[in-house]
């Protein structure tokens, strides 16, 4: 596989900038082999926050660190099997040593496997990462020349021994939908395929928050934005659909926004060929500008259900932050129940507090 290593203050203007971290526990992604995890576990290399230091903090085993660490004098090389939470394509990666100084994994590669029934002792593993150099303390991004095939499991191998801190693989999502294109769905879902393409302002944490699994731990793993201080102002982030289709039903998760939630919010989509819509591109209006409140669940039925939409944009008046957005349809090609659907079931959380929680 050709790559390019690229400095990490590239990748946000980078081929992988808008692509989907497959790897990340967020997502579901777990660790299930690994050969050695002495002085930390591999697990903290699939964590989607930033490695943490703490210098002078010790474990039984030696120096806390934040990342996977393996012990010394490997004679071969020690390796930890991801499988991901949805299965996906990859296009690039990023090996993070932050904060591991001279105990960082001196080399790198990686392996992919497809194996959707979780059956690995037949798998075929393609190397698509060839061994790379990794020095300390830093960020190390390659770009692979094209996109992989699709896979379910990737495995890292740590050569000879040592530490990394995060790994993140950067890809596409390829959902498998049911056969009956009238099966009602969260088109926005990143397991569905759905992903942002664009954003004005992601200050805090990134709008692709908004279509994760769940409903998150904390206020640090929704979209927010930094205040405004001026008159009229508004942030959006447009969402590529993981399929074309009718949307019906959308439901916007503000949990734990008990201070910092949107004034108002809009939704509207559009349907066009390209990633990112065209300046050009007619928007319907689906959600006209709605009051939202704090630490809570809010439905809105849609109309225009006889339209077919790829992409959504969520705009926020005038800042703030929610945790999640759903947006429920059916494929094109479909036949649309009947309306309205119902409200979906959304696990609870003890302290919610408002009439609109469910």
């Amino acid at each position: 596989m050709v790559y390019q290593r690229i400095p990490h203050e590239d990748l946000a203007k980078s081929a992988l900038a808008k692509l989907t971290d497959v790897a990340s526990a967020a997502l579901g992604s777990t660790i299930i082999e690994v050969t050695d995890e002495f002085f930390a576990a591999a697990t903290n290399m699939i964590n989607p926050a930033p490695p943490i230091h703490a210098p002078g903090k010790f474990v039984s085993t030696g120096a806390w660190m934040d990342g996977w660490e393996t012990k010394r004098h490997n004679p071969t090389y020690d390796w930890a099997i991801i499988k991901l939470g949805f299965a996906g394509s990859i296009r690039g990666f990023d090996v993070d040593t932050s904060y591991f100084t001279g105990n960082q994994a001196p080399a790198a590669s990686v392996e992919a496997a497809f194996a959707p029934d979780g059956n690995l002792k037949d798998a075929k593993w393609v190397e698509i990462l060839p061994k790379v150099d990794l020095p300390p303390s830093c960020h190390n991004v390659f770009v692979l020349d094209k996109e992989t095939e699709v896979y379910t499991h990737l495995r890292v191998n740590n050569i000879p021994d040592g530490g990394i801190a995060r790994f993140r693989a950067y890809g596409t999502v390829h959902a498998i939908f049911p056969e009956d294109k009238s099966t009602v769905l969260d088109l926005a879902f990143v397991g569905n395929g759905g992903h942002t393409v664009f954003c004005t302002n992601e200050h805090y944490t990134p709008s692709s928050n908004l279509l994760l699994p769940g409903r998150g731990q904390n206020m640090g793993d929704g979209w927010e934005t930094k205040r405004s201080r001026i008159p009229g102002y508004s942030d959006h982030t447009v969402i590529k659909l993981g399929a074309k289709g009718h949307l019906l039903k959308a439901v916007l998760d503000t949990t734990h926004y008990k201070g910092n939630y949107p004034n108002k919010i809009t939704l509207e989509a559009t349907s066009t060929e390209q990633e990112v819509p065209e300046e050009s591109a007619a928007w319907t209006s689906l959600i006209e500008p709605s009051s939202v409140g704090a630490h809570g669940l809010y439905y809105f039925d849609l109309p225009s259900t006889d339209k077919a939409f790829t992409h959504a944009r969520f705009t926020i008046y005038p800042d703030g932050g929610a945790k999640r957005l759903r947006l429920y349809g059916i494929r094109e090609g479909g036949k649309l129940p009947q309306l309205p659907i119902a409200n979906p079931q959304f696990e609870k959380f003890d302290d919610e507090v408002n009439g609109n929680a469910n």
